[in-house]
């Protein structure tokens, strides 16, 4: 591996925990956040039941696509990279 490939893969682990911690940070923030919230009132009338998907199925969802939009592109990417010949 060059110093290049290692500086860069150290880059980016660095810029990951970064971005890692401020997550945390965000998700306990919002945390607290929802702890203090007060309950909300009932409805006056009954609302009818509406058949959704659930928050964690979207999001699971939505990133799966992402995995496999992201995998088609690295392969798309190896297959150029193979056709360029090695200096």
């Amino acid at each position: 591996m060059t110093d290049f490939i290692a500086e860069t893969n150290k880059a980016a682990d660095q810029y990951l925990a970064a971005v890692a911690q401020v997550q945390d940070q965000f998700v306990q923030a919002v945390e607290a956040f929802v702890k203090n919230l007060p309950e909300l009132p009932k409805p006056a009338v009954e609302l009818p039941a509406v058949d959704l998907p659930k928050v964690e199925d979207i999001t699971a969802a939505t990133f799966d696509f992402a995995e496999k939009a992201l995998a088609q592109n690295r392969a798309a990417a190896d297959k150029l990279v193979a056709l360029v010949p090695a200096v």
